[in-house]
């Protein structure tokens, strides 16, 4: 058993969930016994506002022999945090042909999204994933998402985007539905056991049970 999980987001306003996608994947892992690795790609720059930035997970029943490239050559779980990344970058680049698992943050069909794949990238899909985070994320205010908070509370969230101390649990508001989906769609992680890593157990279950897929077989 060999997977690699790469979580496309944007620098500083949603860096956070994409931390916590890949840390609650790689810390579950290692509490079944599994090799688990957890990085951050330095090739980008997270501490600027809306960049697209990547983190890494790597787990396996074996000792990962390239745990010290930062880059995963072949992800076969690709999540995008934010919906429009889905058209602004090759997230399949290295992975192999119908091995590619995509889990896109959207309150859209699949159907839709799938039109903004082009036939190279379609070629590497096995199912698109789509569960409605936002939606499904415990609410603060009238939503979960980063953009409607106060901005003294947005600022110690984000703080561990330079390596401070961060304030807020791992794997709450969008992060917890989006890993829900992701782990109930590949079957590899019992969900109970992630629900013991995350912050918010809750909309862990409630992305696990109402998600959305389309086979690429199908399409």
């Amino acid at each position: 058993m060999y997977h690699e999980l790469t979580v496309w987001s944007r620098g500083i306003i949603m860096d956070k969930e994409a931390r916590d996608v890949s840390s609650c994947v790689a810390a579950t892992a290692r509490s079944l016994g599994y090799h688990a690795e957890n990085v951050s790609d330095y090739v980008d720059d997270p501490d600027r506002t809306n960049c697209l930035v990547r983190r890494y997970a790597r787990l396996a029943d074996q000792p990962i022999e390239d745990r010290f490239v930062y880059e995963n050559p072949h992800p076969d779980w690709v999540v995008l945090i934010e919906e429009t990344i889905v058209k602004a970058v090759n997230f399949f680049r290295g992975t192999r042909p119908g091995e590619g698992v995509l889990v896109v943050n959207s309150a859209r069909e699949p159907e839709y999204l799938l039109k903004f794949l082009p036939e190279h990238m379609l070629d590497k899909l096995a199912k698109l994933v789509v569960v409605d985070a936002v939606g499904l994320a415990e609410q603060r205010g009238s939503s979960p998402w980063m953009f409607v908070r106060d901005l003294s509370e947005l600022a110690f969230d984000r703080m561990s985007t330079e390596g401070a101390v961060e304030r807020l649990a791992i794997g709450m508001g969008v992060a917890a539905p989006v890993l829900g989906a992701l782990v109930a769609e590949t079957g590899v992680l019992p969900i109970e056991a992630v629900a013991d890593v995350v912050a918010d157990r809750e909309a862990l279950l409630r992305g696990a049970d109402q998600y959305r897929v389309l086979s690429r077989s199908a399409v």
